[in-house]
This record gives C-alpha cells, sequence and structure tokens, in this order.
C-alpha cells in the first residue's frame, strides 16, 4: 500500500481514524515500527493512503529522543532514521563516526553488526549536533556521572593533568597557579 500525502482521487476516499486497536502504521517516519493513535487517514479506491500527520517535526524529534534514551541496542534502521534526522550524508556522518562509509552501509542495512562503541558513539553524536535542548541536557545529565565512575575506576585520579585555572581581570581571562 502506498502511502502519499498529496492524492489525485479526492472525491473517493474513505476518512478513518488511528485507535489504540487499529493504529496507523506510520512508515514514512522512516521506521517499521512507528504506529499512531489519533491521527485521520483517507484510504482511496485505488488503495493509496493519505494521512494527516499534525506537529510532525515535534514528533520525528520525540521518535529520535525514544531511540536515544532507549536501553536496546540501536538497529541499522535506527542508525539511518538519526543520520537523516541530523541531514547528513551517509560519507559525512561515518567520517564523524570515524568508520569507513562502506561499515556504516553495512551496519545501516543490516548487514553488520553494531558495536556497542558504535552505538554509544551514533547516540552521543546525534544528542550533540540535534536541535533539541531538552535531548542534549538529558544527555550531559547521564554522562556526567558515567564519566566521574570511570575517572575513579580507572585510577586516573592519580594520572590528571595539573589544574588549569582562570582569573577574570579588568575583562580579560588570566592564568593563575594552581
Amino acid at each position: 500500500m502506498e502511502v502519499s500525502q498529496t492524492h489525485d482521487c479526492i472525491d473517493r476516499r474513505t476518512e478513518k481514524l488511528a485507535t489504540a486497536d487499529r493504529p496507523f502504521h506510520f512508515l514514512d517516519s522512516g521506521l517499521s515500527n512507528v504506529y499512531l493513535v489519533g491521527i485521520r487517514y483517507f484510504v482511496c479506491e485505488c488503495g493509496s493512503i493519505v494521512a494527516e500527520v499534525p506537529a510532525i517535526k515535534q514528533l520525528m524529534r520525540l521518535l529520535a529522543r525514544d531511540l536515544i534514551e532507549s536501553p536496546k541496542p540501536l538497529s541499522g534502521e535506527e542508525v539511518r532514521f538519526l543520520r537523516k534526522r541530523l541531514g547528513k550524508k551517509a560519507t559525512d556522518f561515518a567520517q564523524n563516526l570515524g568508520l569507513e562509509p562502506e561499515t556504516l552501509s553495512r551496519m545501516e542495512n543490516g548487514k553488520q553488526a553494531i558495536s556497542e562503541q558504535s552505538d554509544k558513539l551514533i547516540r552521543l553524536l546525534y544528542a550533540i549536533s540535534c536541535d533539541d535542548r531538552e535531548l542534549l541536557e538529558r544527555v550531559r545529565k547521564l554522562v556526567r556521572p558515567l564519566l566521574a565512575a570511570w575517572s575513579e575506576r580507572s585510577g586516573a585520579g592519580s594520572n590528571l593533568a595539573p589544574r588549569i585555572v582562570k582569573k577574570i581581570d579588568d575583562q580579560e581571562w588570566i592564568d593563575i597557579a594552581a
């Protein structure tokens, strides 16, 4: 079945409402597991479906946030969704992740497993690159204790570089001894 935003058989279509019992399968999101409730959609005689999805930018932002915050590993489809949400070409996104474009392609197509390290980096890259301030703040709150725990576990406290301390003096920052 084709889902379309505009269609010619406007006069020969049936209006439907997506309910909890019969949700609308929102394939246009780019994710195969997204179903919507409460939206109107129209089924044309030819079999085409035209959906009215309100506040679509907010919906897509919330879908991305759900993926970033999910405890489950990302799927290739979800990686592609996040990349496209950032408006990144595959080659640029792969470069940002330190991957070969072919590796990213295999990951997005489900032909290569996504390592835990890549999964975390993809989530972090999305969170710091997107325009979702609430998500960024949530990630900051999660990352700070993780970094602190990591530093404690690795014994990094004894190997830390000397503290760098700055002081404002007459509208100019200057170094002072730590």
